[in-house]
């Protein structure tokens, strides 16, 4: 560590100790000034970005897991540690040497990596080629409670699957999200016996992430949960040759199958299911290098009151990673994550001052600042399928992640809170504190399976993702128009710093609802429960 960062630390973690006294009630000027400085630190330059597994999210872990010492929460993880450790596998992929050959009668078409396609080996695997027939499988969805399947009565067995990226438009945003996830897809082709993926973007899916910003994500390295056997979590090996293709491609996959891509991409609107051989053999081939490393979780246990609701906590979430150091822009190398989560996480830290320093609640809160979420959601996965020892069950998620403060806002969306009890909560908190409630303004981002809540989700347990709406306290400002600019010119990208516009004293409004909601919930002896014939308590909740 140079000299000048050590003296920094020091000096930082010198001054946690200087506080003195009770702590006064939040207000939101004293929860605003938590935030914005407990921000600042995570999204500075010394963080170097907070990627999984690097000295930065080490030193920002640190950082954090100091911080729960310091306004009183109990370690939160086993052994007496505020770090709950897990076994990561990192893979960074070859672009250039990925291949994708289309073999048709005596001719073959290798599509240009990087320019038309990006391959890779399966999870855990260093290199891989494969060839077999292709069948095309539409967006290799089944859904038989709407009546829905790609797959009808195709044969995958021993073939390459190829599919369309997403799932129908007219899905219900709640099984379109679920439709539309990798794992599941993956998890119907392997049980239909396919040995390999080939996804095409659509152009609809082009539209909202071009596919220079595929490229650009795809720059960083993939990471997997490694399991105590050594096993590669959630790999799926049975598909051992993966692609994807950009829609302006997937012709050439199309040469012999007497259709054009144009007719497929217009039935997959029409939400029409599609299923047809490829007429083609396709051979698939990448490799990768691959690089065991170990991360943590910073988890702070706060006790509750009632000593039958002692092993059922509320688990309150924010992912602490964000990219590291990747491709330049502007001459920028650190993907700080400032709006994406530093705020998120300084949020928390306050939300759990407050909490800490008031009457305790019934119920126990584990505050928990998760590793490697752009990794796939993967501290979230760990933590809610090894939960420490003295929980019995989680009682409930709320996860905070990329609230955006361009200006005065008192709007908030609740993804997630139309298939649980924790709906009406949320209402009844926002209307106490004087925020508003809107709903979803982006169903097609599928946004309630994108982040840390879906891993507590997919273990039964009732969760709701809180973010910020679109409806600004200043008539004038167009608070939709600056969701989109962020999203299109700062999300995942250098310049997610603090040089951006954030409105502190908004999220010092925003740490008092949720700290209002956090508490409501952990304050009632009846936990959280799934609503009657909701989707995901129908697919999950019974493993409750």
């Amino acid at each position: 560590m140079p000299h000048r960062l050590r003296h920094f630390v020091f000096i930082l973690f010198l001054g946690l100790g200087l506080q003195a006294g009770p702590i006064p009630a939040l207000d939101p000027a004293v929860a605003a000034r938590r935030v914005q400085a407990h921000a600042t630190f995570l999204a500075d330059d010394l963080m170097e970005g907070r990627g999984t597994g690097t000295r930065g999210y080490q030193l920002a872990a640190g950082y954090v897991a100091a911080q729960f010492a310091r306004i009183g929460l109990e370690p939160g993880a086993d052994h007496g540690s505020f770090l709950q450790p897990l076994r990561l596998l990192e893979s960074t992929t070859d672009h250039e040497a990925g291949r994708l050959i289309v073999h048709h009668a005596d001719s073959e078409d290798a599509l240009t990596p990087i320019n038309d396609m990006l391959a890779a080996p399966a999870p855990g695997d260093t290199v891989t080629q494969i060839t077999a027939p292709a069948v095309f499988v539409g967006y290799g969805v089944q859904a038989p409670e709407l009546g829905y399947d790609d797959l009808g009565g195709i044969d995958l067995t021993g073939k390459i699957a190829v599919i369309l990226s997403g799932a129908p438009a007219r899905f219900p945003s709640t099984q379109r999200a679920h439709y539309s996830s990798g794992r599941t897809k993956n998890d119907l082709l392997v049980a239909r016996g396919a040995v390999g993926v080939v996804s095409i973007l659509t152009p609809r899916d082009e539209s909202r992430s071009p596919w220079a910003i595929v490229i650009a994500s795809s720059r960083f390295p993939g990471m997997r949960l490694v399991a105590t056997d050594g096993t590669v979590v959630g790999s799926h090996p049975q598909l051992r040759g993966r692609a994807s293709v950009r829609h302006t491609a997937a012709h050439r996959l199309l040469v012999a199958s007497g259709r054009t891509a144009e007719e497929i991409f217009a039935t997959a609107e029409r939400g029409e299911p599609q299923a047809f051989d490829l007429g083609v053999t396709l051979t698939v081939g990448g490799s990768a290098q691959l690089h065991p490393l170990a991360c943590t979780n910073v988890l702070g246990w706060l006790p509750g009151t009632d000593p039958a609701l002692a092993g059922e906590p509320i688990v309150v979430t924010g992912h602490l990673d964000h990219l590291g150091i990747g491709t330049a822009i502007d001459g920028d190398s650190i993907y700080n994550g400032a709006i994406d989560n530093a705020v998120g996480i300084g949020i928390i830290l306050a939300m759990a001052e407050e909490l800490a320093a008031g009457p305790r609640p019934a119920r126990p809160v584990l505050f928990a600042a998760l590793t490697a979420e752009e990794k796939g959601l993967l501290g979230a996965e760990h933590l809610a399928n090894n939960p420490p020892a003295r929980v019995q069950r989680f009682a409930a998620n709320v996860n905070i992640d990329m609230p955006i403060f361009p200006a005065p806002v008192r709007d908030i969306v609740a993804w997630g809170e139309d298939h649980t009890t924790l709906g009406p909560m949320v209402h009844a908190a926002a209307a106490r504190t004087g925020f508003t409630v809107s709903p979803d303004f982006m169903p097609e981002q599928t946004i309630f399976v994108r982040s840390d809540q879906y891993a507590f989700v997919r273990t039964g347990v009732p969760a709701i993702f809180i973010g910020t709406g679109q409806r600004s306290l200043d008539p004038g400002f167009d608070l939709a128009a600056a969701w989109n600019g962020f999203l299109r010119e700062r999300y995942h990208k250098p310049n997610d710093d603090l040089s951006q516009p954030i409105d502190w004293p908004s999220t010092g409004a925003y740490t008092v609802f949720a700290h209002d909601f956090v508490r409501a919930i952990a304050d009632d002896p009846v936990p959280p429960a799934w609503l009657p014939d909701d989707f995901f308590g129908g697919l999950y909740g019974r493993q409750q």
